[in-house]
C-alpha cells in the first residue's frame, strides 16, 4: 500500500493540464531560440558593429610621411652643419702662400685648402681658355665660396699682361730653364708637375747613374709617364761632362753591379772577361764580350772609361 501512495505521489506530481504542457514547449522553444540568437549573435557583432579600418593605413602612410620628412630635414641640416665642418677644418689646413692662379698645378690649389673635385674644375676651367686677369676673376668661380676667396684673397699675384689670349698671357711668362745634372731638389720643385716626391726621386737616381746623359732617361725615375715627362722635359738641359764615369779596368763586380744598368750577369761577365784577357785597351772591347750587343754598348758607354 505504500508503494502505491508513493507512486501516486509522483504521477500527481509530473501530471500536467493540456494548457501547462504547452506553455513547457513554448518556454522551451523560447530558450533553443535564446540559445541560438547567443551563438549567432558574436559574428553578427563583427559584421555589424565592427571599427572600421580603411583609415588605418592612411594614419600610418601619413605618419610615416611625417616621419621621413623630419628626418629628412634632420639629415639636410645635419649634411649642412659636416658640410661647414669641413669647410672650417679645410681652412684651418690650408697652406697658404703667394700664388698666380693662371696655370697653378692642381697639387697647389689643392694645398690652398681646395679639394681635389674643386682642383680639377678650375683646371678643366682653363683648359676651355678661360684666364684670370684680375683677383675678383677667381672669386666668379663657382667652386670658391665668399669666405673662401676672403682668405685667398692677399695672397693672389696677377702679373700685368697684355693680349686677349691665355696663349698670349703664357709667352710673357718667363720660363726658367735647368741643368739637370746640377739643380738640387729645391730647383727641381720650381718646375711645373714637379713636387718634393718627385724631387727626391729624381736625384735619388741621378745618383745612382753617375749623372744624366740625355733628357730621355727621366722615363726612367718611378712614378714619371709620358704624360708626365711631356710636361717636365721643357725646363731641362742636359749637359753629359757632368756624369761620374767607371773606370772598366779597375772595377770590381761588387761596384759595378750598384749602377742600374749593370746587371749581376752582364757586371761579372765584363770583369772576368778583363781578368782571362788583360785590361781594355778602348772601350769598344767591351763588344766583346757575349752579353754586350750594340744596342747595350750605346746605352752603358757614356758611364765607362778606361
Amino acid at each position: 500500500m505504500l508503494n502505491c501512495s508513493v507512486m501516486s505521489s509522483w504521477k500527481n506530481i509530473f501530471a500536467f493540464t493540456k494548457q501547462e504542457r504547452n506553455g513547457i514547449i513554448v518556454l522551451i522553444l523560447l530558450i533553443l531560440a535564446v540559445v541560438v540568437y547567443l551563438i549567432i549573435q558574436p559574428s553578427h557583432v563583427a559584421t555589424d558593429y565592427a571599427v572600421p579600418v580603411v583609415e588605418a593605413p592612411s594614419t600610418v602612410k601619413d605618419t610615416t610621411e611625417i616621419q621621413e620628412t623630419i628626418l629628412d630635414k634632420n639629415s639636410s641640416e645635419g649634411n649642412e652643419e659636416l658640410s661647414d665642418t669641413k669647410e672650417r677644418s679645410v681652412f684651418q689646413q690650408a697652406e697658404l702662400f703667394p700664388f698666380n692662379p693662371n696655370g697653378l698645378p692642381e697639387e697647389d690649389w689643392v694645398r690652398l685648402g681646395l679639394s681635389p673635385a674643386q682642383a680639377k674644375s678650375i683646371k678643366k676651367f682653363e683648359s676651355k681658355g678661360g684666364t684670370f686677369r684680375k683677383k675678383e676673376d677667381v672669386k666668379k668661380l663657382f667652386v670658391i665660396s665668399p669666405e673662401k676667396y676672403l682668405q685667398l684673397e692677399p695672397y693672389i699675384v696677377i702679373p700685368e699682361f697684355s693680349g686677349d689670349t691665355t696663349k698670349n698671357f703664357r709667352k710673357k711668362e718667363s720660363i726658367v730653364i735647368y741643368e739637370l745634372n746640377t739643380a738640387d731638389t729645391s730647383m727641381l720643385v720650381r718646375v711645373k708637375g714637379i713636387g718634393p716626391v718627385f724631387a727626391a726621386r729624381i736625384v735619388a737616381y741621378r745618383n745612382r747613374l753617375g749623372g744624366f746623359h740625355h733628357k730621355e732617361q727621366l722615363k726612367e725615375v718611378f712614378g714619371v709617364d709620358d704624360e708626365k715627362y711631356n710636361l717636365i722635359q721643357g725646363s731641362f738641359t742636359v749637359d753629359s761632362t757632368y756624369i761620374s764615369k767607371i773606370n772598366i779596368n779597375s772595377v770590381e763586380i761588387s761596384e759595378l753591379r750598384k749602377h742600374p744598368y749593370f746587371t749581376s750577369g752582364l757586371a761579372t761577365a765584363l770583369v772576368n772577361y778583363r781578368k782571362m784577357h788583360g785590361p781594355y785597351q778602348q772601350l769598344k772591347d767591351i763588344m766583346n764580350c757575349r752579353l754586350v750587343n750594340a744596342e747595350l754598348y750605346r746605352k752603358i758607354a757614356p758611364y765607362l772609361s778606361i
